[in-house]
């Protein structure tokens, strides 16, 4: 069986039993590198969920690793529409990784929540003479040798690792270098849903010199636009700011050139197409803001959680930032962050006459039926992050009338900042970068500009 038809099978279904021992004599025994050389392992993995009579494969997905003596360069191929965003897909991996760097992992939405499922360790760190029954730590997981085996003439090592919580993995490792050949781990996400996660290595192959020499150049120019995009090791939104944006487009021609028949030509195509549609994205948002800006804002009434209403005639004389977003104690997920920040804000620019009010977009809120649970939840999340200005819902027809972020490919929060006069000064859709000394500082310039931090 040739290794163009293991992937064929990879990419339709989890790879059958039957075919496992097939596929690793289609693998180079002891494949190492030599100095100057890079070796290309590829690895499919599914993820799955037990059915009534069998297992169910929710998410397919494929991992390459490009080796070069200690440093393993990793990039996951998860679903480019809702799985791991492609800034999030690729790094170091390995020991030798920093260790807050992005590793390898999938982006998965479940139980109305998305969970980062991290995988198996592509390269495991034996100890020398290694025996039945060491035990060693990496990353976090406590990784015990169970038994020596050979595998179709491989000489390979059974390891079982186990982290804190209880999570279990059982690896097949080839005994002189290290690579992961076969995993199989636990994952739980929900209320404790047990799910299973398998990764095999289909393939390991040297790339040609002159292929390997530009792989070492684009490798460094990713990981340098990676860390110029400054995101979380724990993000998932696929949404970049502005200024990642222009980041990305600035590196796109150096990196397309590189990448040219490379293993990692897929990469730089995907950030390529997603950059030219977050620009598209971004200049109608700048289009909608440049329509409302100086217009009067309309009027509105906002019913609140804690209890009365607030209507924007209470308003007059004051510099207002309304804050779009669904203000929910669950899922709790990135950007409840901000609200940290802007309640920071509000209790620094309250006496300048500045108002913060929170809006809620929950879906909740548009149905009497649910209404008292869109209540608790928002009170529940003001509570726990100890907010202070107020949080108020409508029909949703406020942010309506503002232009809801979201039917242009956007998304929440939307950020209105409303001049003493009534009329909107800043129109923001998405996160604001923060700065961890200086807060939400764009949006400070902004109320200094509009006189709120007099």
């Amino acid at each position: 069986m040739n290794v163009h038809c293991i992937r064929t099978l990879s990419l339709r279904g989890a790879i059958p039993a039957a075919v496992i021992g097939c596929l690793f004599a289609a693998i180079p025994a002891h494949a190492q590198t030599i100095d100057g050389e890079i070796l290309h392992s590829f690895f499919a993995g599914s993820l799955l969920q037990r059915g009534d009579s069998e297992e169910e494969i929710l998410r397919r997905f494929e991992v390459q690793m490009l080796s070069s003596g200690s440093q393993h360069f990793f990039h996951v191929m998860d679903d480019s529409r809702v799985g791991c965003p492609w800034p999030d897909s690729y790094g170091r991996t390995g020991p030798a990784s920093p260790p807050d760097s992005v590793q390898p992992h999938l982006v998965y939405p479940y139980d109305g929540n998305t969970s980062l499922i991290g995988l198996p360790p592509l390269i495991v760190s034996l100890p020398e003479a290694v025996n039945a029954n060491a035990s060693w730590n990496q990353a976090g997981w406590q990784l015990t040798a169970i038994e020596q085996q050979n595998t179709d003439g491989v000489p390979t090592w059974s390891v079982e690792a186990r982290e804190p919580r209880g999570r279990q993995q059982t690896l097949t490792v080839d005994a002189a270098t290290g690579a992961t050949l076969r995993a199989e781990a636990d994952v739980f996400m929900g209320q404790g849903d047990q799910f299973r996660l398998t990764l095999v290595r289909t393939s390991v192959k040297p790339l040609d010199a002159a292929v390997a020499t530009r792989m070492t150049e684009l490798q460094r120019e990713l990981l340098t636009l990676q860390a110029v995009l400054k995101r979380r090791p724990d993000a998932f939104q696929h949404e970049l700011s502005a200024r990642q944006v222009a980041d990305v487009m600035a590196a796109i021609d150096r990196l397309t050139a590189l990448s040219k028949d490379t293993p990692l030509d897929s990469l730089v195509k995907q950030l390529t197409t997603d950059a030219e549609q977050q620009q598209k994205r971004l200049v109608s948002i700048a289009s909608r803001a440049g329509e409302l800006m100086n217009s009067a804002a309309p009027p509105f009434a906002l019913t609140l959680v804690s209890g009365g209403t607030l209507e924007s005639a209470s308003l007059k004389g004051k510099t207002v930032i309304l804050h779009f977003w669904d203000y929910r104690d669950t899922p709790l997920s990135e950007p409840y962050g901000q609200t940290g920040y802007l309640e920071f804000l509000f209790s620094q620019k309250k006496k300048m006459n500045v108002e913060v009010i929170g809006i809620s977009t929950n879906p909740d809120f548009h149905t009497s039926e649910n209404l008292s649970r869109g209540r608790r939840s928002a009170r529940k999340l003001s509570e726990f992050m100890n907010l202070s200005y107020p949080i108020g819902h409508d029909d949703g027809s406020l942010l309506k009338s503002f232009g809801d972020p979201r039917d242009t490919r956007g998304q929440l929060p939307l950020w209105i900042v409303l001049r003493p006069d009534g009329k909107v000064a800043h129109y923001h859709a998405g996160f604001y970068e923060v700065d961890t000394a200086l807060g939400l500082k764009e949006l400070e310039t902004v109320l200094a500009a509009v006189g709120g931090a007099k």
